[in-house]
């Protein structure tokens, strides 16, 4: 195979990648607004379990108060840990991209 074939090879394996990357770029800008609405919600759920108004609703409907938890579908947020699996699995998610993102700085040239 000439130098020639080769460095076409080359050229258009990289131009095709960098094809997908361009194509791929505005899906990851809308990730990083999607992101940020799950750190909203995250913060609020995160507020809501920690500051006692999840215990004190918990325990309301334990005692007998007649509390809808019906859901559209979900876990309903006084079920045992509903809200602090949520929590956990933001944090592994959050961890596993701080990971990657540090990877990649890393082996900036």
């Amino acid at each position: 195979m000439s130098q020639q074939v080769q460095y076409q090879q080359e050229l258009n394996r990289i131009q095709a990648i960098y094809r997908e990357w361009t194509q791929l770029f505005p899906e990851l800008e809308a990730d990083a607004a999607r992101w940020q609405k799950a750190v909203d919600l995250i913060g609020q759920m995160d507020e809501f379990y920690s500051n006692g108004t999840y215990r004190e609703l918990y325990e309301a409907a334990e005692n007998g108060m007649a509390l809808d938890t019906r859901t559209a579908g979900e876990y309903s947020v006084l079920s045992e840990d509903a809200i602090w699996d949520a929590l956990h699995d933001f944090r592994q998610l959050t961890i596993q991209r701080l990971k990657s993102a540090v990877s990649v700085l890393e082996n900036e040239s």
